[in-house]
């Protein structure tokens, strides 16, 4: 088969060079997971100002500079972690519709057991950086939306000024500090957790 220039065409390079397409873009993508769950671990043990990009780089097997084409700096690269993160875990706290609170309250516990220790790291840093600060209000906010969902019978009924505190105090309830202090200070088993947090809770109704 000829083009039109005269010059031959392989029958054959077009399926193959598709296939070293999609191995090269598989490989990019690869390399790409493999930055950021560096990154991760860095980032979930050490402050933000001692995370360098040459050590997440040692750990992912790649030079800095490749660090830096991916992912331009330190603040994206956490960022993107943030993304990533973020995303598993609404994934990990989702219910299916009409699940009831003992449910959704499984799956907020099942969080703060597997992230609530590195959400506490970060916390702790929220004030000395920008980056971490967003995140951490960005959770902030995505808690408070899980609490409107799941504890609406808290604030049925009301309206105001008084919707808001009862808005706080089952966001308090269910807040990770108060799994800190429960499950790491007081030594709670997590089912004992969820029953304390749900009593907290039912105080908060009206009777």
């Amino acid at each position: 088969m000829n083009r039109s220039d005269g010059t031959r065409v392989n029958p054959d390079d077009s399926p193959k060079r598709a296939y070293r397409m999609t191995a090269r873009a598989t490989a990019t993508r690869a390399t790409g997971e493999a930055i950021l769950d560096a990154a991760q671990v860095a980032f979930e043990h050490l402050p933000f100002d001692r995370v360098t990009l040459k050590e997440v780089a040692a750990h992912s097997g790649v030079t800095v500079q490749t660090v830096i084409r991916r992912f331009g700096s330190k603040e994206q690269l956490f960022a993107d972690v943030a993304r990533r993160e973020g995303a598993r875990i609404e994934r990990a706290r989702a219910v299916v519709d009409g699940a009831d609170l003992e449910t959704a309250l499984g799956a907020l516990l099942d969080h703060y057991e597997r992230d609530g220790d590195v959400v506490l790291h970060l916390i702790s840093q929220e004030h000395l950086w920008d980056q971490v600060g967003a995140v951490v209000r960005e959770g902030r906010r995505v808690h408070r939306e899980w609490v409107e969902r799941h504890c609406a019978a808290v604030v049925a009924g009301s309206s105001g000024q008084e919707r808001e505190r009862l808005l706080h105090g089952a966001i308090a309830a269910t807040d990770l500090y108060t799994w800190k202090l429960l499950r790491r200070d007081l030594n709670l088993g997590v089912e004992e957790v969820a029953a304390v947090m749900l009593k907290l809770l039912a105080g908060l109704e009206k009777p």
